[in-house]
């Protein structure tokens, strides 16, 4: 008994260590890869035929469709016998709620090919391989991901069960209903009512994909920029104590390992412009919804006041305005980065450390001109934006607070 105890221990610590011992051909999204098909954000597989697991999880995934379908027939019931009272505000934040989720996933569903290429891009560590100091980097990047996953997963599910215990079992407009009367035993309610918890893990799940490429780009955005610094310790003024070959030699191989961090960098900017094309519609959900989602918790604060009932909205609320945060602050740390390579090349002592022989003149030229054209991309921003109404960034999350804080103030002035 003890030893079938020990073996099965070992195996869950074996299985767990997998997603946090970092290795070179272990792949940063495997775990968020299980969540999502745990939760039916998506099926992770390599097969592309339909198997017996896939058609399951395809029914286990309409259960939610069916549940937000019941939820939409609530919400026009309610409208048809419209009593203007805190049960109305429930339901149609709820409805706010899935409707949000189920829109991010069908977004997430549709650029799923765009979002898989942009994981295989960053599971590919070729670039600095040999670094060590990369490598511990990004053994922190897949550590601290994964826990960052377990924490925020595990944190609104506990909220979610929460939820589950205090209202959608005990409130009846959370209840499953048919013109507006309670449909099905406690055990139809309480699998109904694990659907409904289940929308909000979606809603957190489906930001986490994103944020996970954006902590990836991130990364490999500040090695190179390291490399671009390191780059300084090889200049020494080209045609000093040298004869014609070695000076051949380093004019050769300063191109070569310019020209590769450049290629890097192009690579960067490109897979980024993917990115932007499908941050931008999922910014825009996550900037209106999380505003919609906070109006509606203040609604409910201002007429609960600060009860067991009520602190759930507000718990919720804390999580989308966390999701705001991180998406504009690693946006701007992404700026931040890409304009800091242009600052370390322009910060080179290049009059000094490059003084050529006449008989290297266009090679010096030739690098002086990538120099130059590096400067003046890396010193563009990479506009992320959400919608036509403005660039992702710390000044557009203060807005988001701003807006909030006007709004609960609103809220207090009407309720007086």
């Amino acid at each position: 008994m003890v030893r079938s105890k020990l073996f099965r221990l070992s195996l869950v610590r074996k299985y767990w260590d997998k997603y946090f011992t970092f290795t070179y051909t272990v792949d940063y999204f495997n775990l968020l890869n299980t969540f999502g098909t745990l939760f039916a954000l998506h099926y992770h597989t390599r097969q592309p035929r339909w198997t017996v697991k896939k058609l399951l999880w395809t029914v286990y995934r309409t259960l939610y469709l069916l549940s937000y379908l019941s939820y939409c027939y609530k919400v026009y019931w309610l409208f048809s016998h419209w009593q203007y009272s805190t049960a109305a505000a429930n339901l149609l934040g709820a409805l706010g709620l899935c409707s949000g989720a189920l829109l991010r996933l069908l977004l997430i569903e549709q650029n799923y090919p765009t979002v898989h290429r942009l994981q295989q891009f960053l599971n590919d560590r070729t670039y600095l391989h040999d670094d060590p100091w990369a490598r511990t980097e990004r053994s922190k990047l897949y550590r601290h991901n994964n826990r960052f996953l377990v924490v925020l997963i595990s944190a609104i599910s506990v909220e979610s069960l929460c939820f589950l215990a205090r209202l959608l079992l005990t409130r009846p407009e959370f209840m499953l209903q048919y013109g507006g009367a309670v449909l099905g035993g406690p055990s139809v309610q309480l699998a109904y009512g694990m659907v409904t918890a289940c929308w909000g893990i979606i809603y957190v799940l489906s930001f986490i994909v994103f944020y996970t490429l954006l902590a990836g780009f991130r990364l490999e955005m500040q090695l190179l920029a390291r490399s671009f610094q390191q780059l300084e310790e090889m200049l020494v003024p080209a045609g000093v104590g040298m004869d014609d070959q070695d000076e051949w030699e380093y004019w050769d191989n300063l191109q070569q390992r310019l020209t590769h961090r450049i290629k890097r960098h192009v690579e960067l900017l490109e897979n980024l412009r993917i990115f932007r094309s499908i941050v931008a519609p999922f910014a825009f959900l996550q900037y209106y919804s999380t505003f919609g989602l906070i109006a509606d918790s203040f609604f409910v604060v201002s007429f609960e006041g600060f009860t067991g009932y009520s602190m759930a909205y507000v718990l919720f609320a804390s999580f989308l305005i966390l999701e705001s945060l991180l998406l504009c602050r690693g946006v701007e740390d992404l700026n931040d980065l890409n304009r800091q390579i242009g600052t370390i090349l322009y910060n080179f002592d290049w009059p000094r450390l490059l003084r050529f022989s006449i008989h290297y003149r266009r090679q010096y030229f030739s690098v002086r001109r990538t120099i130059l054209l590096v400067i003046l991309q890396s010193q563009q921003s990479l506009r992320f934006s959400y919608g036509a109404h403005g660039e992702i960034s710390m000044h557009s999350f203060a807005e988001l607070m701003q807006k909030s804080y006007s709004m609960l103030t609103f809220m207090l002035q009407f309720q007086n």
